[in-house]
């Protein structure tokens, strides 16, 4: 090999030359990473797969997962808002000693709005009845900020709207609002008190004034339930979306102890209206009577008729009638139908109202904290109309109820009173009224009572 310097020299490549083999290089390189991004980017046909290399170990990559359909322009158009809602709502509950004006005022409603509100529910609803925590929802006009529409919810049940007509009238009226109703069987007996049983039975006191309510012509409560009585209803439970609220009608009743043994049942004749319904004994005899047993709920006898002493004057004096211990408030009934003949103050007797019932006989109820608006001379009142309540006005040592009773101008024990039964089942029903007795008497057969404690507190 002849030394390098004695090599001939290299002749030089033209440029031309050059630039085409980068070129051609370029190109190459190219088309792989076009090839090796388009893998990726659209899968070839029938599942084949590119590969710019091939690896005897590694296994081939899985197939690229298939992209969604691009959905259609419609749905990719940016969607337009509607028109704005053209009233202002604001909701709110009243507050311990705020009246209904009040609480609107704070949402901008205007005194005559609120007259239009009361206005408009005349009849219906009154807020004089309205207590802290209620509900309400105002609406107002965007524009105008008139009233748009209202609602208030005395409770669960009770629901009250007032709504704007075209010619920018109000009208009230009451809302029906959708209950589940069903039928339960309660039972239990006596050991302290009616209130103790019904608590053991799993029940509110409320059902303790149904039962007081549908005895009341023959059962006083305040000094006949004894130590081993026992009672068994079948009674209306009404639920709004599941959760209980109230109770409804007791649909049948019994009540065994001291004082005897009482049935009664809820009859209303085919196709007659609910207010034509009443409570029967099992006989078909109506068990209603023209008097009351006593014209009170939840509270005690606390002094008889006759001989006593007088506890603020001091001294024996007779005592015209019974009075009934019972916390204010505790509402008061009519014990029959009647015209009142004084409904105000009257001297040591506080406030009074008296009520004459006909045939001679007058009833007077002292002693009372307040008496109902419309509860006036002159005014007729039905059996268990609530004609006051429960008070310590005049000459009172504490809360009860003074009833006093007359017959042609001279009084008389209340429980001497001999009174009448209203009108039997008509001949025309009697075949379905005693379907129904058979039905629920058989019922109230089934309910087991437990029995009760040895001893039982009595503290409500």
């Amino acid at each position: 090999m002849p030394p390098l310097r004695d090599r001939p020299p290299r002749k030089p490549l033209p440029v031309g030359t050059l630039l085409a083999g980068a070129l051609v290089f370029a190109t190459a390189i190219g088309l792989v990473v076009l090839v090796d991004e388009s893998s990726d980017l659209t899968p070839p046909p029938d599942g084949a797969q590119l590969h710019t290399r091939v690896d005897p170990v590694t296994p081939p990559p899985a197939p690229a997962p298939e992209r969604p359909e691009r959905p259609p322009l419609d749905e990719l158009a940016p969607r337009m808002p509607g028109p704005p809602v053209p009233w202002v709502e604001h909701d709110g509950v009243l507050e311990k000693g705020q009246t209904l004006g009040a609480a609107l005022e704070n949402y901008g409603v205007s005194g005559g709005q609120v007259h239009r509100i009361v206005a408009a529910l005349d009849g219906i609803y009154d807020f004089r009845n309205a207590r802290p925590g209620a509900a309400f929802s105002v609406r107002l006009d965007r524009k105008t900020g008139q009233l748009a529409g209202f609602q208030f919810e005395h409770g669960p049940l009770d629901v009250f709207e007032v709504v704007r007509g075209e010619d920018d009238s109000y009208t009230g009226q009451r809302v029906d609002v959708p209950v589940e109703e069903t039928e339960a069987e309660v039972g239990a007996e006596i050991r302290a008190s009616l209130y103790r049983a019904m608590q053991r039975a799993g029940e509110t006191p409320a059902l303790v004034a149904l039962i007081t309510d549908v005895f009341a012509w023959d059962i006083d409560f305040y000094k006949n339930t004894h130590p081993g009585d026992r009672f068994k209803v079948i009674v209306e439970k009404i639920s709004k979306d599941g959760e209980f609220i109230r109770y409804g009608r007791i649909l049948a009743a019994e009540y065994v102890g001291q004082v005897g043994e009482f049935r009664t049942f809820w009859f209303v004749p085919e196709g007659a209206d609910e207010a034509d319904g009443h409570y029967y004994l099992e006989d078909g005899q109506s068990a209603e009577k023209t008097f009351l047993a006593t014209p009170l709920k939840f509270s005690r006898i606390s002094s008889g008729f006759g001989m006593r002493k007088h506890p603020v004057l001091g001294y024996t004096k007779k005592h015209m009638g019974v009075d009934y211990a019972a916390p204010t408030g505790t509402p008061v009934w009519a014990m029959a139908g009647g015209t009142v003949t004084w409904a105000a103050w009257k001297g040591p007797n506080g406030k009074l109202v008296r009520i004459d019932h006909g045939n001679g006989l007058q009833t007077a109820y002292a002693h009372l904290s307040r008496i109902p608006r419309g509860i006036k001379k002159g005014v007729r009142v039905r059996q268990k109309q609530v004609i006051g309540y429960v008070g310590t006005t005049g000459r009172s040592t504490g809360p009860h109820l003074h009833l006093g009773m007359k017959r042609n101008g001279r009084y008389i024990d209340p429980s001497t009173l001999k009174i009448s039964r209203g009108k039997p089942v008509a001949a025309a029903h009697r075949a379905a009224f005693d379907a129904v007795v058979e039905r629920r008497t058989a019922r109230l057969a089934e309910i087991r009572i437990a029995p009760a404690p040895a001893v039982e507190d009595d503290d409500p």
